[in-house]
């Protein structure tokens, strides 16, 4: 790739790159840089490029040094061994280690271009990501910093994103220790807990000892009930923000009008946005002074669309008053992966003025707050940049690629698989299961042990080293499901041994 780098109208020099690869990945190279000049490739001759050592590939460049006098910079396979500074003290040119995946080494050249000082020991994806998310987390600091904000409930409330802030509706029919439980899963990723109690429930004890014991894990409580005198006793042990205030209750919860924060929210399901403006200008009337709009998300095709279109009326309307919107109707009521779905409601978020996002997790919806912290980050720093929220730094790119990657596999003649019957170990079988994300694979038969960790691969080799006499085929089997394990912990989904992890997408319809 030729990059003109000028420093005045009369001096300028072209920068020049040698990546150094083996043998398997050099076509992968050739295909990544194929539109670029000044940039050259070397493959030495051995077949993997990141089992090549540092001392290896300088004693195969010591014999090529005329050859290196015509470049700026070598790149060497992100994963080598050692550090590359041997190198450059050796042959007296730039020495850098490029990133981890051959494909792409362009973000190193880029790098090169723009002055970034990469590393002799750690793979260039190590600086590259670093760098962005530090970029990143500079923009979100700005924003925080520049936002306008309504009011303070021990957290600050922007009246208008970004920044947004999220919410955690604690499920009622849990008991208490598991209220605890989930609060310390999701504290890194949330503003705010709310705890709800069903229709009927009338305990106030039962309310008082809840409320309290959140209270000691989590600074921001909010109430949610149909019974205002539970809200009351909420109100009275800490709770700062009450769900909701509508036309039912307003007047029985005026006394608390300055103790607390208020959703304010329509009891019926007519003209919800015209009512939820009611209900606002009615309350900053009677003296309610910290109010949060929430018109009510309806369900998909249960007049979702309509809802929204709320939103965007009260963000008309209601200029001064933050708005909240709660994402279970959608993100519980349609099958599909809930990432995706909080990615697009966090751009509508934005779009509509929403700052306020309340979620609970039931379900596929697990981890719905880290989706939605991840997404409006990533909307937060589009919106900062004024560009589509795409290549900002953070993403929720989960189960898919942005970029399609071109398999190369060595010339050798190709055998079709076919099913052969597996032969039974006599040594013994294998179960495996996940518990709490953690894998536990236990070996019965001449030796038993059981084996836990996070990482399949550690898992396996202890469990061989354990056992010892375990069959290659049934060692083949053990790696297969330890590698779905891994993933299904990583996913936070199910794993059931012997059974497929997820389905194949085009190759199945939904009734198989």
């Amino acid at each position: 790739m030729s990059f003109i780098l000028t420093y005045d109208s009369k001096i300028s020099w072209i920068m020049r790159v040698l990546l150094i690869t083996g043998k398997l990945a050099r076509p992968i190279l050739e295909e990544a840089v194929k539109n670029l000049e000044g940039v050259s490739i070397l493959a030495l001759d051995y077949p993997v490029a990141s089992l090549m050592s540092i001392r290896y590939i300088l004693e195969k460049l010591k014999e090529r040094k005329e050859l290196l006098s015509q470049y700026d910079y070598l790149v060497l396979p992100g994963l080598v061994y050692g550090d590359a500074k041997i190198i450059e003290k050796e042959l007296g040119i730039k020495t850098y280690k490029g990133t981890e995946n051959a494909w792409d080494v362009v973000r190193v050249i880029d790098a090169l271009r723009n002055g970034v000082e990469l590393s002799t020991i750690y793979p260039a994806d190590v600086i590259l990501n670093t760098s962005l998310m530090e970029d990143a987390m500079k923009i979100l600091d700005e924003v925080e910093a520049n936002a306008q904000y309504a009011f303070d409930i021990g957290f600050r409330i922007p009246l208008r994103p970004p920044p947004f802030r999220l919410l955690l509706e604690l499920d009622p029919s849990q008991p208490l220790d598991k209220w605890l439980h989930e609060i310390g899963r999701v504290k890194p990723y949330v503003d705010g807990v709310v705890v709800g109690f069903p229709v009927g429930f009338s305990d106030l004890d039962e309310v008082r000892r809840r409320v309290k014991s959140v209270r000691d894990v989590i600074s921001v409580v909010g109430i949610d009930s149909d019974s205002p005198q539970i809200l009351k006793e909420g109100v009275r042990e800490g709770a700062s923000l009450v769900l909701n205030l509508n036309e039912d209750n307003m007047e029985k919860l005026e006394e608390l009008k300055k103790e607390s924060a208020f959703v304010v929210a329509p009891f019926s399901t007519e003209n919800r946005a015209e009512t939820t403006v009611n209900l606002v200008r009615k309350a900053k009337h009677m003296g309610f002074d910290r109010l949060i709009a929430d018109p009510v998300l309806s369900p998909p095709l249960m007049g979702f669309t309509e809802s929204i279109l709320d939103y965007a009326r009260l963000r008309a309307t209601l200029p001064d008053t933050p708005l909240m919107m709660g994402t279970l109707n959608v993100t519980e009521l349609i099958d599909a992966d809930s990432h995706g779905v909080n990615a697009l409601l966090s751009v509508m978020g934005m779009e509509l003025g929403i700052s306020v996002f309340l979620t609970m997790e039931k379900g596929k919806t697990r981890w719905s707050v880290w989706e939605l912290r991840e997404a409006t980050k990533m909307v937060s720093i589009a919106h900062s940049q004024g560009k589509v929220p795409k290549d900002v730094g953070i993403d929720l790119l989960l189960l898919k690629d942005k970029k399609r990657l071109k398999a190369f596999s060595p010339q050798t003649k190709r055998i079709p698989a076919r099913e052969i019957e597996p032969e039974m170990d006599r040594a013994g079988f294998v179960h495996i299961v996940l518990e709490d994300r953690k894998i536990v694979a236990s070996f019965r038969g001449k030796k038993e042990v059981s084996v836990e960790g996070q990482d399949g691969l550690l898992v396996g080799r202890t469990l061989l080293r354990e056992v010892g006499d375990i069959s290659p085929e049934h060692a083949l089997y053990i790696g297969y499901e330890l590698a779905k394990a891994e993933i299904a912990s990583y996913l936070d989904k199910n794993y059931i041994q012997d059974k497929p992890l997820v389905r194949r997408i085009g190759l199945e319809d939904s009734g198989a």
